[in-house]
């Protein structure tokens, strides 16, 4: 949700601090703040709005050089995105400040019982309690203090804290939040997320429950929250500067997009050699647990996620011959079916903080499940809890819509079907297994071929949608799942009432709203379905509908039916949903474009949702 950042060092920190605030407003972009201590006094400016509007205020209100301080980016939950509910916040006399990401659940709570101390509030905030609780606590030392503090504190939250009292001191504490330090040469860095320290430092170090950090003169102490010292061993990050930067590209959706080839071939080498073997690095995620037998899985994922566990689930279906579920962790957490050991419950997510996903690992664990993750970040909550973890290596997505996040997801759970089949020992046929093989060596061609192919093609389609209001996308099978991808991905990024249908349902009440020029997107990759996926392309333009087909290549009988069709390398039919995928990420992109949105940061979505 919200992203804070953090520096000790020699530095001026505002320009450390506002560079990294760009990195991390993929977290919320409401309005942003930044406080700076020259060693004596802290100043802090705050601004509704995006990082630009608190770069112009500190031009018209310049703050005193410094180098400690610690700014925030925010994604509105409890109040309205205003100045005065901006973060840092303070108390009634300036002492305390707070940057925060998460939710305090018993705010209202210990809201009242301070107003009832005299404590005068000023913001819509959950936030706000925390500076006025360290008020009342106050021990005259900030780290003291900060611990006596939280245990009255419930939720899931990461929290920066500094005093006018202790100016050289930043406290971090990490509830079921990120929050990581980046160590420098003699300087040390505080963020939410890793991309906001691949400038500085690839050293991190990601706080831990239960555990304090403590940055002050260049150094960094952890303790647990006993006041015990632990030992802060940092890991290195396989990211490059390269990685967060927009180079040429005019939006970062669009350089993701075309990243695509080279992060699945990153992928497939770890996981596939020169022969057709599965090779023992995958297989290793089983080692741990040799007398584990798996008898029913369950995929759990949000958004993207979800549908990418959707297409997993089909995948499974086909091979393994035992019961695969599949919802999104939202749901998961209110309506699941009995749970125990013997279940394996398979977690999707890119940036490993989700927080309906770790819910779901949480009760996952609870009924003695074993967990194994699919994510992206190295380090992450999901990544340090499971018992498992398949990196997707996607590298950093900075833009709020998942795109190549997406099909390294999907990639890793054909690796992951494949790795699953041979744990249950499941006799598939040879051919089969070596024209699977052979397709995954080839994806990462296929996916840059897929790109060339229909770039120039769906840009005009995007220029055919731009004063619609209303799109279908209509599929059956593994298409069909694609279908809800693809309409969220346009209703994410072009703000396009777009919906996702089953082709087979459309004439049992559907079909009503097929008026004549309605756009629809017509998925025919499945060639078990592909005779079927004709006819429902003619029951719609005989009502009038503009589609536009994709297929693979080769197959032209859409072509009799349809206004414009785009054409995609054939693969594997698991693989298709992958190449597939590409031109619906470029309309979503386009389709944004030729509307004028902002598609990095499209209005009222954050990135990694790490309140439920």
């Amino acid at each position: 949700m919200s992203g804070i950042v953090g520096y000790v060092g020699t530095r001026n920190a505002q320009q450390i601090l506002l560079d990294g605030l760009d990195q991390l407003d993929y977290r919320g972009y409401d309005s942003a703040g930044i406080l700076i201590s020259d060693g004596e006094r802290l100043g802090w400016r705050r601004a509704t709005g995006r990082i630009k509007q608190l770069r112009d205020l500190l031009l018209r209100e310049p703050l005193q050089q410094g180098t400690i301080g610690m700014g925030h980016t925010r994604w509105a939950t409890h109040g309205a995105p205003t100045d005065n509910n901006s973060h840092p916040l303070t108390g009634c006399d300036e002492r305390f400040f707070v940057v925060h990401n998460g939710i305090i659940e018993n705010y209202m709570e210990l809201k009242r019982e301070l107003e009832k101390q005299g404590h005068q509030f000023t913001t819509e905030t959950d936030t706000e309690v925390i500076p006025h609780l360290l008020e009342t606590r106050d021990t005259g030392d900030l780290e003291e203090t900060v611990r006596v503090i939280l245990p009255l504190l419930r939720g899931s939250f990461a929290l920066a804290i500094m005093s006018s009292e202790q100016p050289n001191t930043i406290i971090a504490v990490s509830q079921d939040n990120p929050l990581v330090i980046g160590f420098g040469r003699g300087e040390a860095f505080l963020a939410s997320d890793i991309p906001a320290l691949i400038p500085h430092t690839k050293e991190i170090y990601p706080i831990k429950n239960g555990e304090m950090a403590i940055l002050s003169d260049t150094k960094v102490k952890v303790r647990g929250l006993d006041g015990e010292a632990l030992e802060a061993r940092p890991t290195v990050i396989e990211w490059e500067r390269q990685d967060v930067m927009r180079n040429d590209y005019p939006h970062y959706m669009l350089k993701e997009i075309f990243e695509q080839p080279r992060v699945i071939e990153a992928l497939l080498q770890v996981h596939l050699d020169e022969a057709e073997v599965y090779l023992p690095k995958l297989a290793e995620i089983w080692e741990k647990e040799p007398d584990f037998s798996v008898e029913r899985i369950f995929i759990v994922g949000s958004g993207s996620s979800n549908h990418a566990g959707l297409i997993g689930k089909k995948m499974m279906d086909r091979w393994l011959g035992i019961p695969i579920d599949a919802c999104s962790s939202s749901e998961f957490l209110d309506d699941h079916p009995p749970l125990g050991p013997g279940h394996l419950v398979i977690l999707l997510s890119q940036s490993g903080e989700t927080a309906d996903t770790l819910s779901v690992l949480r009760t996952a664990k609870q009924h003695d499940c074993k967990v194994y993750a699919i994510t992206n970040t190295r380090g992450g909550t999901i990544a340090r809890q499971a018992d498992q973890i398949l990196y997707m290596k996607a590298g950093p997505e900075l833009a709020i819509a998942s795109t190549k996040a997406y099909t390294t997801q999907l990639t890793c759970l054909a690796l992951l079907t494949i790795g699953l089949a041979e744990r249950l020992k499941v006799g598939i046929d040879v051919e089969e297994m070596t024209e699977l093989f052979a397709a995954l060596r080839r994806l990462p061609v296929d996916v840059e071929s897929t790109l060339i192919m229909t770039q120039d093609a769906i840009d005009q389609f995007a220029e055919v949608v731009f004063d619609q209001e209303h799109l279908f996308v209509i599929g059956r099978g593994l298409d069909y799942v694609l279908a809800l991808e693809a309409a969220l991905k346009l209703q994410e990024i072009s703000y396009l009432h777009a919906d996702a249908y089953q082709a087979g349902e459309l004439k049992h009440g559907t079909m009503a709203l097929i008026t004549p020029g309605m756009p629809i997107i017509a998925l025919a990759t499945q060639q078990d379905v592909f005779s079927k996926m004709v006819n429902n392309i003619k029951e719609v333009k005989a009502r009038g509908a503009f589609v536009m087909g994709i297929t693979a290549i080769g197959d032209h009988q859409i072509s009799e039916d349809a206004d414009q069709v785009l054409y995609i390398p054939e693969t594997h039919p698991w693989l298709m949903p992958i190449l597939a995928a590409i031109p619906l990420q470029l309309l979503a992109y386009y389709s944004g474009v030729v509307r004028d949105l902002d598609v990095d940061r499209p209005r009222n979505l954050a990135k990694s949702m790490t309140v439920e």
